[in-house]
């Protein structure tokens, strides 16, 4: 995990005027081993907030100066502390103020004397869901193979310090790390062999940077190291630390023969062609494919680029322009192959009106999760698509499987569970596809490693996987079957978190719980809408064989 993400070293920050009371509550806390600080009015707690960013808040409704529900709106107000659970303890709150504290954006309200386990419980629930949206907020700022900063979080850190100097001054270095003949190690060894070179470069650099620089992966086998406070003739230090060291320490033991060696270009704030974030990263570029040009395994420092190292190129804006073209054609070219490929899930209908259904509800329930859980939208999208299309794979199974009006037998289940694979090697010519073929294989994985195709377990599965296994499985229980009626919400949320831990990530099972305890009327709705369509298509697929059975 790269540096430079807050951590939260305190686990509960308690605001409470009333001394006797707030005493009470530490040392029950503290005896809980929890990490805990404590303020006894409003701004004072809000200032613990802001220096320790707690993962848990516990807030008197009454304080002097400003009120339990006002530093609760103003928690909620700052993104920055969008993962602090709060809770508000009521002295005998109305069902106004209830109303008035969940309005601002309170996950809890307690009125006292509260029942300490009840209390202790909430706490965990908090922590839990904490843990979930920092690995939600992980898994969208770091890059998924190597684990550093992605390409996304390196334009924003860089643009944050780029910023940083041209208002107080002084320098601002990047380095820009390109591996030397990669494609040939791919095409020589394979991708599972690039892979871990990829991931032990990753780590080399990690490890032999300062501690205030920040490394990232830039895309490919590319990297770029930002370097706060560094003038040119100390990144070109770095430079050649970086790249002399890497030979040494990145080594395939399968592969003694392979030499891993990179090329690095170094540019600087200072330089007059650094008039703006694109330019010095354009600057950092040509520098390294001057190394590139020169026989590779070296470093070039920006100032040491001549005129002639300046390939013609479109004005910055022009190709800002092409770009955003590209983009928008892959855009509508995706577009239209999931609208293709929609066409053949909804043959299914023809074939197995519960699979139209279920590939309808999964991708609803997802997107929903995905929603709750915070992701971005092209993450709700990719979750969204995925879930739609995972059950593609049942166009290759036979109508005696998915017309049978019984539950299928050990044998016929192991057929059915090849659908993911199925679905996949479907969709794997797609390369549009690349992140949900990903998500879809890994749908059959168990949070304890005991799933298929893999084995994989906890965090190691694709997150986009965990959410989808969830809404699968919520939707199986709840729809009506041909052999037997749709069960309860309630049914099916005590199923999925008695499977949590074994089956499901426990997180997004927390996080189903908590999305239908606000949310449960617009998910009964569509589990009703389904249930109807089911019931008005099987009497008509009734009605159709007697009038055929008649007929003959």
């Amino acid at each position: 995990m790269p540096g430079h993400m807050t951590k939260n070293t305190i686990d509960v920050c308690v605001i409470e005027h009333d001394a006797v009371e707030r005493g009470r509550l530490v040392q029950r806390l503290s005896w809980l081993d929890f990490s805990v600080v404590e303020a006894t009015e409003g701004n004072e707690g809000l200032r613990q907030v802001y220096r320790h960013r707690p993962k848990v808040v516990i807030c008197a409704e009454y304080l002097p100066e400003l009120a339990g529900i006002e530093v609760c709106r103003r928690i909620r107000s700052d993104v920055t502390l969008d993962g602090t659970y709060f809770v508000v303890l009521t002295a005998g709150g109305t069902a106004a103020s209830r109303r008035a504290a969940l309005n601002a954006g309170a996950d809890e309200y307690l009125a006292k004397p509260y029942d300490p386990e009840e209390l202790r419980a909430r706490i965990r629930n908090g922590m839990r869901i904490h843990r979930l949206q920092d690995r939600l907020e992980r898994a969208a700022l770091t890059d998924g193979l190597t684990d550093l900063w992605n390409h996304t979080q390196f334009r924003t850190l860089l643009e944050h310090e780029y910023s940083r100097t041209r208002r107080y001054g002084g320098a601002l270095a990047l380095l820009m790390i390109d591996l030397d003949h990669f494609k040939a190690i791919n095409d020589t060894y394979g991708h599972e062999v690039g892979n871990h070179v990829l991931r032990l470069a990753a780590r080399h650099l990690a490890r032999a940077i300062r501690d205030t620089d920040f490394v990232a992966r830039y895309g490919g086998e590319e990297f770029a190291v930002i370097c706060p406070q560094t003038n040119l003739e100390e990144a070109a230090q770095l430079a050649d630390r970086l790249r002399e060291s890497l030979a040494s320490d990145v080594r395939i033991s399968q592969h003694p023969q392979l030499e891993i060696t990179a090329s690095v270009g170094v540019a600087c704030s200072s330089d007059p062609a650094a008039t703006s974030v694109s330019a010095l990263i354009d600057l950092g570029d040509r520098a390294l494919y001057h190394s590139k040009r020169c026989g590779r395994n070296r470093s070039t420092r920006c100032d040491r680029l001549s005129d002639g190292d300046a390939a013609p190129e479109p004005p910055l804006d022009e190709v800002d322009r092409l770009r955003k073209e590209v983009h928008a054609l892959s855009l509508r070219s995706k577009e239209l192959c999931l609208q293709s490929i929609w066409a053949l899930v909804q043959a299914l209908d023809a074939r197995d009106r519960y699979s139209a259904w279920h590939s309808r509800n999964v991708k609803q329930y997802s997107e929903w999760l995905a929603q709750a859980a915070g992701w971005s939208k092209p993450m709700q999208t990719a979750v969204a698509n995925a879930a739609m299309l995972h059950d593609l794979g049942k166009i290759g199974l036979p109508d005696r499987l998915l017309l049978k009006p019984r539950p299928l037998r050990a044998d016929e289940m192991a057929l059915v569970r090849q659908v993911p694979l199925i679905t996949c090697r479907i969709l794997e010519p797609l390369r549009v596809f690349e992140t949900e073929v990903l998500m879809i294989r890994h749908i059959r994985e168990n949070f304890d490693g005991s799933g298929y195709p893999d084995g994989l377990e906890g965090e190691r599965i694709p997150i986009g996987s965990r959410i989808i296994s969830i809404a699968e499985a919520f939707d199986a229980i709840t729809c009506n079957r041909a052999y037997r009626q749709g069960r309860s919400i309630d049914d099916a949320l005590a199923e999925i978190n008695l499977a949590a831990g074994s089956q499901f990530d426990p997180g997004f099972a927390a996080l189903l719980t908590t999305t239908l305890g606000r949310e449960r009327p617009r998910w009964q709705e569509q589990i009703d809408r389904a249930r109807v369509e089911f019931s008005e298509t099987s009497a008509d697929a009734r009605g159709l064989d007697r009038a055929m059975n008649q007929s003959a």
